[in-house]
């Protein structure tokens, strides 16, 4: 478990002790382990959202999976954590996601290449569990074959 941002910086931190001020608390980022996750259908149907996709009526094709997923939260265990899901940018362009769950995780949506939180709080189990149904959007030009995305989910601790 190596953090993925650095810590306080060795020079702010002297320049806080010689200031007399303690060092802000700096949040290090894990990466969570999504392993036990296990998806409904293997595949995600994607259809076109309108009968003719042209220019007017766009290009867009929209896909709908449930997941049950599992995050691997022991190493964080009585400790105050902020998790947020991230979806790296596909080589087939842009895509959005949004989704619903049962209550354990937040709901919410995303564009390729950034993160959202999906759970803040004390981690007072092992592992944080829900069902998502998940609402994916893509531009259907730019769809050649079956792809992957690769949703991962990463922790802020204190």
């Amino acid at each position: 478990m190596t953090p993925r941002l650095g810590a306080l910086p060795l020079g702010l931190a002297l320049a806080a002790v010689v200031c007399g001020q303690a060092p802000l608390a700096v949040a290090a980022t894990y990466a969570v382990d999504d392993g036990a996750s296990l998806p409904w259908r293997a595949t995600t149907i994607m259809k076109w959202r309108t009968p003719g996709p042209n220019r007017l009526n766009g290009n867009i094709v929209d896909g709908v999976t449930v997941v049950t997923l599992v995050l691997n939260t022991a190493p964080w265990l009585h400790r105050f954590g902020r998790i947020y899901m991230f979806l790296p940018e596909p080589a087939s362009g842009p895509v959005t996601a949004n989704w619903t769950t049962q209550g354990r995780l937040l709901p919410g949506s995303l564009v390729a290449g950034q993160r959202t939180l999906i759970y803040a709080g004390q981690i007072t189990t092992s592992s944080i569990s829900d069902t998502v149904t998940m609402n994916v959007h893509a531009d259907g030009r730019r769809l050649t074959s079956d792809q992957n995305l690769d949703f991962q989910f990463e922790i802020e601790v204190q």
